[in-house]
């Protein structure tokens, strides 16, 4: 994995790698989520699975103890039990140029998509890295259609039932922004970068406000929905760069029970 979402790609605030388990284990069964619940973790122990690799971090903050009284403990320790392997790719997967945010750009018909919020690597001394934009987000065009339109596109792209969209419906929308997960620190990148539709998760009332007053729609499409999309790339990743008789399953759908009403 770090061949493609390569460490130094890490952002300062994350927490992310190889979190736990033993580094010679001999792994036949892999199983991918994008968050590892109480519900990937039982798929795991039913199926017998050697590793599990997710996009979001099991250990984030720093853990005082592990123990039963707390359901992260008995998660941590159940995997310890069972001699699971724990690896997942969170910020330096966001931030790849062919990473999250590449794959949901895609998935949504940008064209010609570029990074919406560079940054700047922590170690520039690599030629091959210097011809290269990395970043959160992308920004790019879609065929110019109407506002109505488009939401009802991306709610099948994405395969969801429902999104918020706050302001202005009416518009017609050809430039585009897309974060997967919670994009909100990066409204003021897409509206600088002149998008008529921003696309992420985890919007608040007062972002949402933020964008209305700059002239900007915003969908919240939601966090799970948003990052999803880029299981399928990990299995293909893992498929094409190691051996051939692992077993690679994925998990598409949240361990969190919820339901539109």
């Amino acid at each position: 994995m770090y061949k493609w979402a390569r460490k130094d790609l890490i952002d300062t605030w994350d927490n992310t790698g190889f979190q736990i388990g033993n580094h010679n284990k001999i792994v036949g069964k892999i199983l991918v989520g994008l968050d590892l619940d109480r519900a990937l973790l039982n798929q795991a122990l039913v199926e017998k699975f050697d590793m599990i690799i997710t996009h979001h971090p099991l250990i984030f903050n720093p853990i005082k103890n592990i123990t039963n009284e707390t359901n992260r403990g008995n998660l941590i320790m159940d995997i310890i039990k069972n001699d699971i392997v724990v690896f997942n790719a969170h910020s330096n997967l966001d931030l790849v140029d062919d990473g999250v945010n590449y794959h949901l750009a895609a998935v949504l018909g940008l064209k010609n998509s570029e990074v919406l919020s560079p940054i700047t690597l922590k170690d520039t001394s690599s030629l091959a890295l210097t011809s290269k934009k990395f970043g959160y987000g992308r920004i790019g065009t879609i065929d110019g259609r109407s506002m109505i339109d488009y939401i009802s596109f991306v709610k099948d792209k994405l395969k969801i039932e429902s999104l918020i969209v706050y302001g202005d419906r009416n518009k017609p929308v050809e430039r585009v922004a897309v974060c997967g997960g919670s994009g909100s620190n990066f409204i003021l990148d897409a509206f600088e970068n002149k998008a008529d539709v921003y696309i992420t998760g985890d919007i608040k009332y007062h972002d949402a406000q933020f964008a209305h007053e700059l002239g900007m729609t915003i969908f919240d499409a939601g966090h799970f929905n948003t990052e999803r999309i880029i299981l399928p790339v990990i299995k293909n990743y893992l498929e094409e760069n190691l051996e051939k008789d692992l077993l690679i399953k994925l998990v598409m759908e949240s361990g969190l029970p919820h339901k539109i009403y």
